[in-house]
């Protein structure tokens, strides 16, 4: 009986286990030229684009080698990599943790938001949810 009652525990806690998801998913934006506001400005609007973006452990600014906007030599293990779609939205799949998304451009990783501790691009997943993320992508932009 006791061997039956452990057998189901253990199935049940696999099944919550598999059936926990959570990760990151959101929408990939390209904004570039000028976007000045003015009385005859037409701003174009914003554009999903295809790119690779990659899920790093938290990094901070002490984790990476910045170049303009761009960054290299992130020191932090690479977690996951995700292509978009042609309309810029992604999804994968993560464990519960706290992680920096960067997409992958001709010179280097982006990535333009950072929180008050220096961390880059910053974003928390908890467990049973998937958190949203934008990202724009808009260093071609002038103001």
């Amino acid at each position: 009986m006791k061997v039956l009652i452990s057998l189901l525990f253990f199935l049940f806690t696999s099944l919550v286990v598999v059936s926990q998801k959570q990760g990151l998913h959101g929408q990939v934006f390209w904004v570039s030229g000028n976007q000045m506001p003015g009385p005859d400005a037409v701003l174009s609007p914003n554009q999903g684009a295809c790119r690779e973006v990659l899920v790093y452990e938290l990094t901070s600014f002490a984790d990476a080698t910045q170049v303009g906007p761009f960054f290299r030599d992130i020191k932090t293990r690479l977690v996951a990599t995700v292509q978009s779609k042609a309309d810029g939205t992604f999804k994968i799949k993560l464990p519960p943790g706290s992680y920096s998304v960067f997409t992958k451009e001709r010179s280097g990783l982006y990535a333009n938001l950072f929180d008050q501790y220096n961390n880059i691009n910053p974003v928390v997943i908890k467990p049973g949810n998937y958190s949203w993320k934008t990202i724009t992508i808009d260093y071609e932009v002038a103001y």
